[in-house]
């Protein structure tokens, strides 16, 4: 199991919208749980409960029911690269949302989109990864939000789906039709759903450009080649083996700085089968071994944060087998 994030691009907007509405980012950051780093970090990415908590309190902060759609509006095309160009140069609108989804992942892990095809039109879904009651209903207008955006301005015109739906209860005052889409929306249904006109769908882009569609849509999936490696086990024995130079290796500042609650980040590691205690002792025991031949064991065993040299023995023999001086012989 990968951890569950999102791009931070995203929650970059909903800082700066907020910002415009005189709320500080500071309260923002600190109500949702997110560390301002993990936000400004280019080409970084959060937490998804944490991009989920930080749409609420913007909400919140603002008072604005449509605060998704405007954060849209701060957010350019050129935002998301190469998913926001797929969208421009498929040969038309079905085209680009193929690729587009192919693509979603680099963007957006916390959700999933599904085409389909009827006599009505084209059926563009959209599901989350969590319990339905977990996600905010402010990501899943973003997303539709964005994605219209975009397609308006790949066709060239300020086309309208043909309905919306959601699965959250309706904002005040818009039961039967959303401003933003331009359509009827229906809330309180079984799934999320953007549905085109077959006419639209099937519409040739003016910018549609077949060669340069497929060159991305062959790039996008090879960076999701190379995103999928889980690296997340990697960065918390990074932050671990900083935290041994800093006297530090409780596993809430270890949490704190992979940007994740003490909570998530133990779902995290249980999640690859694995826990706290079992990555804290496989570093111990490494970076012991390492040090075992330049390094004196009361040294070793006070770096490592052994409470004494005995806690230490008896943790070397559980790891090898062997005394220190045994190992030292067979090497």
């Amino acid at each position: 199991m990968s951890a569950i994030t999102v791009a931070n691009v995203t929650p970059r907007g909903v800082i700066s919208f907020c910002k415009s509405r005189g709320v500080s980012s500071d309260d923002l950051l600190a109500a949702a749980g997110v560390l301002p780093e993990s936000v400004a970090m280019p080409g970084g990415r959060l937490a998804a409960e944490q991009a989920f908590a930080l749409w609420e309190h913007a909400e919140r902060a603002t008072g604005d029911p449509l605060i998704a759609e405007h954060v849209t509006s701060l957010l350019p095309f050129g935002t998301y690269r190469i998913a926001d160009y797929l969208l421009l140069t498929g040969s038309t609108p079905s085209d680009s949302l193929q690729k587009f989804i192919r693509s979603f992942p680099l963007v957006n892990g916390a959700f999933e989109l599904q085409l389909s095809t009827s006599m009505s039109g084209a059926h563009l879904e959209l599901h989350s990864r969590f319990a339905p009651d977990a996600p905010c209903r402010f990501y899943v207008e973003f997303i539709f939000s964005m994605i219209l955006d975009r397609l308006r301005l790949a066709a060239g015109e300020r086309w309208s789906p043909k309905m919306v739906c959601f699965t959250h209860a309706p904002p005040r005052g818009m039961e039967t039709f959303h401003p933003t889409f331009g359509c009827a929306a229906r809330f309180n249904e079984s799934v999320n759903q953007m549905v085109l006109e077959k006419g639209f769908a099937n519409k040739s882009l003016p910018h549609g450009d077949v060669v340069l569609s497929e060159i991305l849509d062959q790039y996008g999936q090879s960076l999701l080649k190379q995103t999928s490696t889980d690296d997340f086990l990697s960065d918390v024995r990074k932050v671990l083996s900083d935290g041994f130079s800093r006297g530090d290796v409780r596993l809430q500042t270890t949490a704190r700085k992979l940007a994740l609650s003490g909570r998530s980040f133990q779902r995290e590691l249980q999640g690859r089968g694995t826990s706290y205690r079992d990555e804290l002792d496989q570093l111990r025991r490494d970076l012991a071994l390492d040090l075992l031949k330049r390094a004196e064991i009361h040294e070793i065993a006070n770096l490592l944060r052994f409470s004494d040299v005995s806690s230490f023995y008896r943790a070397f023999r559980r790891w090898t087998g062997k005394t220190t001086t045994e190992y030292l012989q067979a090497q």
